[in-house]
């Protein structure tokens, strides 16, 4: 049935980036549903593992999913401002910029729906840009890179989740320690007494 797939990634409508989808219809693009919806959703249908992904940037929403039946989280958005990011500085810049205050699904920039920060191209093209993956992407690649080499980040596909703004500039192994922390002290919170059990 799941043609030997070891685990099932679920991927929620806050996610950053390109949405596991390639739906023609632009009145469904942002008609997604949420990660705790989804996970326990997905949770009963399969017998497999389950992996949540989708703005999740703190330890408390980790715990949230795995409490939702998750057994494991994935995370993008937050390690995207990490110094191992191969991500270009004016996106790691706007990450956390007060002029790039939320992000929306487009099809700017590619022709397939994808969550990004709201910038100029977006504003501009969005609602005029047809499903036509890759056409779009191969369209628009030459305008990015010269954006990109001008120092334009209204110009940049500006991939992020919907927690963008909780982003922290760590390397990457403290942000990994930071997490386990929170996902930690919120299991503890929840269940106080439990770590004290032998």
């Amino acid at each position: 049935q799941w043609s030997g797939a070891d685990a099932v990634c679920v991927q929620g409508v806050e996610a950053g980036g390109h949405q596991g989808t390639h739906r023609d219809d632009p009145a469904t693009d942002a008609a997604g549903i949420g990660l705790l919806s989804l996970v326990a959703q997905v949770r009963e249908a399969v017998q497999l593992p389950v992996i949540a992904a989708g703005g999740l940037m703190r330890g408390g929403q980790i715990a949230g999913v795995l409490a939702a039946g998750a057994d494991a989280a994935q995370l993008g958005t937050a390690f995207l401002v990490c110094p191992e990011s191969g991500a270009h500085a004016l996106h790691k810049q706007a990450m956390t910029n007060p002029l790039f205050v939320r992000t929306e699904l487009t099809r700017a920039f590619s022709g397939r729906p994808a969550r990004g920060l709201v910038n100029r191209f977006m504003r501009e093209h969005g609602p005029y840009a047809p499903p036509a993956y890759p056409e779009v992407h191969h369209l628009t690649s030459g305008l990015r890179k010269a954006a990109a080499k001008v120092g334009d980040a209204q110009g940049m596909a500006l991939w992020a989740g919907q927690g963008h703004r909780m982003a922290r500039e760590l390397p990457a192994g403290q942000l990994v320690e930071v997490l386990n922390g929170e996902l930690e002290a919120t299991r503890a919170s929840l269940m106080p007494g439990l770590g004290n059990a032998s």
